[in-house]
């Protein structure tokens, strides 16, 4: 093929992919129009999702609270995150907390496990979406990460003690 007609076909498809992402990434969104994708997908997979004070997405999965943040200044931007309060907060538990937080994130694709501030563990996921509602083709995987980062980290804190 003559490379003349290879960079044509190449710029061909570029203008053509170009017409087809460009209008998705144009699209901007409300706080509102965000908690409404969020929450309807959520309700139709049997969550009962509800808005927080600060406009987030929470919802609960087998005991477990979940949000899902909104932010209408980058709505391609996705963050779920499950957190809870440690009872112990002596520096030992909290030594452990953070060997748990480590071998969680080191162990498992795509989640961040850390200890905030007030020594509670956090699991988050991120990634940066086309458009907001493809977070429904990802969260089932996500959730399945978390529950493997979370069960790491409850293993190895286990074997510390």
């Amino acid at each position: 093929m003559k490379l003349k007609t290879l960079l044509a076909q190449t710029a061909l498809a570029g203008a053509l992919a170009l017409t087809v992402v460009a209008p998705a990434l144009a699209q901007t969104y409300t706080k509102e129009q965000l908690q409404q994708t969020y929450s309807s997908y959520l309700q139709s997979e049997g969550f009962n999702p509800n808005i927080t004070q600060a406009g987030n997405v929470r919802f609960r999965r087998e005991g477990k609270f979940y949000i899902i943040y909104v932010d209408e200044k980058d709505p391609e931007y996705f963050r779920l995150v499950l957190s809870f309060s440690a009872e112990d907060k002596s520096a030992q538990a909290r030594n452990r907390r953070l060997e748990g937080a480590n071998l969680a994130t080191t162990e498992t694709k795509v989640v961040k496990a850390y200890v905030d501030s007030d020594g509670d563990p956090n699991f988050a996921c991120e990634m940066f979406l086309i458009v907001p509602g493809d977070f429904k083709t990802h969260l089932p995987r996500l959730l399945r990460a978390m529950d493997t980062a979370y069960e790491k980290y409850n293993k190895k804190i286990a074997d510390m003690r």
